[in-house]
């Protein structure tokens, strides 16, 4: 596997691009489950129950279920990377699960706490990727 201190300079906006595919992708299926299923408030917004599995579900099978079963989010496969264990074996279901209950922290402010960790840790992990001894690698390595 290639050494992670040798990515190339661009790593990082691969990175942040498959991020942006991923939550792009996670917010314009919500917004549609909320006009196909919900109730149309008239201050505006929506409401029903299926909200919180919408916003759950919809969660769990872009960021968890995908990365679980293709070792990358749909944004990851886009740009050519893939998530593995740190020893670079496959990622068992707790380990994405629990990288990306760290988006919101690795998001803020901007992408901020992301792209500095990605930046200035060993590996070129996010906080997410640290707890759960993940790492992001390029697709077509190993």
């Amino acid at each position: 596997m290639e050494k992670l201190n040798e990515l190339p300079d661009y790593y990082i906006l691969k990175r942040i691009l498959a991020g942006l595919i991923d939550y792009v992708l996670y917010f314009s299926l919500l917004y549609v489950s909320c006009v196909l299923f919900g109730e149309k408030l008239p201050e505006g917004g929506y409401t029903g129950n299926y909200l919180l599995f919408s916003i759950f579900g919809l969660w769990i099978s872009i960021m968890v279920v995908t990365e679980t079963l293709f070792q990358s989010t749909i944004g990851n496969f886009v740009v050519g990377l893939k998530a593995v264990h740190k020893t670079g074996e496959k990622m068992n279901f707790w380990q994405p699960l629990l990288r990306h209950c760290f988006d919101l922290i690795d998001m803020w402010p901007l992408g901020l706490v992301g792209i500095l960790t990605i930046k200035f840790t060993k590996d070129s992990q996010r906080l997410g990727d640290i707890i759960a001894e993940t790492i992001v690698v390029e697709r077509n390595k190993n």
